[in-house]
C-alpha cells in the first residue's frame, strides 16, 4: 500500500488540459490533418484568385493576399497551444473551480485507488482505468476519454516510492490500459 499527498495547482491543470487538447496523439493527428486541408484549400483559393478575372489586377496585390492567408493559417497552428494554455488558466483561476486545487491524499493498493480531499472521497478499482499516460511530470489515469486522475510525479518522496507505484500499476492495470495509444 502506498500513500501519496499532494496539492494540485493551476499549472497541473494547464498541463493536463494542453495534453488533452494539443499533445494527445489522436488529437495531434486530427490537428495536422485539418491544417493540411486548410493549406490546400487556401492554395486552391489563391490559384483561383490568380487565374480568375482578378488576375488582371496587380500581381503584387494577389501575392500579398496569398501571403496573408498562409500566414494566418500557419499562425493559428503555431499559436494554438498558447491559446489553449490561456483557456486552461481561465478555468484554473475561476473561483468556482477552486475544489480542483486542493490537497489530495491517495491510497494506492493492489485492489484500488482511494482519493480523499476535503470535498470528496472516491474509490477507483483498477478495472475503472481505461488508459494510462505517463509524461515527464505526471501520470494520467483515464477513467474515460476526457477524465483522468492526475498524479504529479512530485508527489513521490523518492525513486523507491515511484518504483513501488510503477510496480502496482504494472501489476494491476490491464494491458489495454497500459499500452492504449502507446
Amino acid at each position: 500500500m502506498l500513500h501519496l499527498n499532494y496539492t494540485l495547482e493551476a499549472n497541473d491543470y494547464v498541463q493536463y488540459y494542453t495534453y488533452m487538447y494539443w499533445d494527445d496523439k489522436k488529437r495531434k493527428k486530427i490537428r495536422i490533418k485539418n491544417t493540411a486541408k486548410q493549406i490546400i484549400y487556401n492554395a486552391l483559393f489563391c490559384a483561383i484568385l490568380f487565374y480568375s478575372s482578378f488576375a488582371g489586377r496587380n500581381n503584387k496585390y494577389i501575392i500579398l493576399i496569398s501571403s496573408l492567408i498562409f500566414a494566418i493559417t500557419l499562425l493559428s497552428f503555431i499559436g494554438g497551444k498558447n491559446v489553449l494554455k490561456t483557456e486552461a488558466l481561465k478555468v484554473a483561476n475561476d473561483d468556482d473551480n477552486a475544489s480542483i486545487f486542493t490537497n489530495y491524499n491517495l491510497v494506492v493498493s493492489n485492489d484500488e485507488i482511494i482519493i480523499k480531499t476535503s470535498f470528496l472521497e472516491s474509490k477507483y478499482y483498477w478495472k475503472a482505468f481505461i488508459k494510462k499516460i505517463e509524461i515527464e511530470d505526471y501520470y494520467f489515469l483515464f477513467t474515460n476519454t476526457l477524465q483522468a486522475v492526475l498524479i504529479p510525479k512530485r508527489a513521490f518522496i523518492n525513486d523507491t516510492e515511484k518504483a513501488a507505484f510503477d510496480k502496482i500499476l504494472t501489476q494491476n492495470l490491464s494491458l489495454d490500459a497500459e499500452f492504449k495509444d502507446a
